[in-house]
């Protein structure tokens, strides 16, 4: 049998039978997995797949093709994220809707309410007032919410440049976050002195978990926050939220507003991660590629 029927032969095999995520990183086997399992950026059933790093082939390709790449390879990772902040917000709203909180109860509320910038290090939670209780109840459910898909691969097209930034190869960093030490990092060809370099991250997921957390406990962004619960759906408008993510303000805001809607990003406000079944893993399995 040839070779290449035999890996289309094991690879379907995989893609029907096992409920995991898998975890690809060449720009080759990226798109032929995604053709395999006929997953285009339209659909709205999406395949739990992890990219770690981005391919840097992507810079090769023609702006149509890669604008898609980009929404596609985001896309699972970012409804994962959100995925994990939904679980995250049930089992703690559950907890902090007792009526009385016991030791343990105050432990796992404080350690999340602290991670959420809802109460300040080390505060003490015993005897609290029910109006106390309340406000803390408020806030865990108001801040620890999914943030819309469309806001999402906005902001990391427009600061990663449909992810052609070198702080994407270089770093794994889709949304510009910097430094917390100054001299760590990489630096901006424009920077100089004791600006702060762009982070580093491990994997593309991580730099959308700590984009997500960051919009979700930042003060800077508690317009954002507002209208997501005002207007749920509405991504436009959710986007008035972000003056103070650029120095350009209201001119980011209409950006991200432009992106958005020419691009199509609103129509995958409802996308769904997919029940497993077209994910793909195997521990013998180090590439999947297709000449």
């Amino acid at each position: 049998m040839h070779k290449k029927t035999v890996f289309l032969t094991v690879f379907l095999f995989l893609i029907n039978s096992l409920d995991a995520t898998v975890v690809l990183s060449d720009f080759d086997e990226i798109n032929a997995t995604h053709k395999l399992i006929d997953y285009t950026w339209k659909s709205q059933s999406v395949p739990r797949i992890t990219v770690k790093k981005f391919p840097e082939k992507i810079k090769d390709v023609s702006n149509g093709k890669r604008l898609k790449f980009f929404i596609r390879t985001l896309l699972p990772m970012i409804l994962m994220e959100n995925e994990t902040i939904e679980k995250e917000h049930d089992f703690i709203v559950k907890i902090a809707a007792k009526e009385n909180w016991n030791k343990n109860d105050i432990s796992i509320i404080s350690e999340i309410a602290y991670k959420y910038r809802i109460i300040k290090k080390n505060s003490d939670l015993t005897g609290l007032s029910e109006i106390e209780k309340d406000e803390i109840r408020y806030f865990l459910d108001h801040r620890i919410r999914p943030v819309p898909v469309p806001i999402a691969l906005g902001q990391a097209a427009l600061e990663s440049g449909w992810g052609t930034s070198r702080f994407v190869f270089e770093g794994n960093n889709l949304f510009g976050h910097v430094a917390k030490d100054h001299k760590k990092g990489l630096k901006p060809k424009n920077w100089s002195g004791k600006q702060r370099n762009i982070r580093i991250f491990d994997s593309l997921q991580d730099s959308i978990s700590a984009y997500m957390l960051n919009l979700n406990r930042n003060r800077a962004y508690r317009k954002f926050r507002w209208l997501r619960r005002k207007y749920p759906g509405n991504s436009s408008k959710i986007a008035e939220g972000f003056g103070n993510y650029a120095i350009i303000k209201e001119e980011y805001i209409g950006r991200l507003q432009q992106v958005i809607t020419k691009y199509g990003l609103y129509r995958l406000n409802d996308s769904k991660l997919g029940n497993g079944e077209k994910a793909i893993i195997h521990k013998k399995i180090k590439q999947i590629y297709i000449n």
